[in-house]
């Protein structure tokens, strides 16, 4: 397009050029007539190829425009489908995060259930096998229902539930209370002993006030478990 324009104002100015050296003879001759037309006729032809180049380079650069401007807005389009697709991309993978979050959690918490499950059950064995040896008046019984205590033991007319736990909180001894009624239900009486067994060792000195103001005896070993037996034995 410059190129054009370039050319067609080149070539006036050549026209012009040569019509000055012509018109100039035509004017020392007086020939002013005829000195005006041909200035007129060399302005108009060398001005009109000037003013198409000029028309067809402005048409030329508003075709270019309006390229540039579709181009621009496809450009815009596909930036915004692109948006839209990461965006959605985001969704999904914070989706597919929360969701192995969630499951990894109840995997974690099923992991943590059954290692629990199994030292309770290590716990609730040995307590069976050290009765057994040392102290075989008393029967020490698991309890196969999921509500009430962990085991029962009885011997010498006495009955004792007891819920095994690592570090006693005031929900197990809420719990031994419910699972009396359980116990009287299933083994068709209530027991004479609620007892929790901390196989840790460690009695918080909070739920210990509580277990007491709620007649729950809490010890921390086989040995003391058979004491608080014995002693309930002789206080009949």
């Amino acid at each position: 397009m410059a190129v054009e324009v370039e050319e067609a104002l080149a070539s006036a100015k050549r026209a012009l050029k040569e019509a000055k050296e012509i018109i100039a003879l035509m004017v020392e001759r007086g020939d002013y007539g005829a000195a005006i037309e041909a200035l007129a006729t060399t302005v108009d032809k060398a001005f009109s190829r000037l003013g198409e180049a000029l028309v067809k380079s402005v048409k030329d650069l508003h075709e270019s425009v309006s390229r540039l401007a579709e181009s621009m807005m496809e450009q815009r389009e596909n930036v915004d489908r692109l948006t839209k697709s990461v965006d959605k991309l985001t969704v999904d993978v914070r989706e597919l995060r929360r969701s192995l979050e969630l499951e990894a959690h109840i995997r974690r918490s099923e992991v943590g259930g059954l290692r629990g499950e199994v030292v309770e059950l290590r716990v609730i064995r040995g307590l069976a096998d050290w009765f057994r040896k040392h102290a075989p008046e008393y029967e020490v019984y698991d309890w196969p229902m999921r509500r009430g205590p962990d085991l029962i033991v009885e011997g010498k007319g006495i009955l004792a539930a007891v819920e095994a736990t690592v570090r006693p909180k005031a929900e197990d001894v809420e719990q031994l209370i419910a699972g009396a009624g359980v116990v009287k239900l299933e083994w068709g009486r209530k027991p004479d002993l609620l007892v929790i067994y901390s196989y840790s060792g460690e009695v918080p000195e909070d739920v210990a006030e509580y277990a007491t103001g709620k007649d729950v005896k809490i010890v921390r070993g086989p040995s003391e478990l058979k004491k608080l037996l014995d002693e309930a034995v002789s206080s009949r």
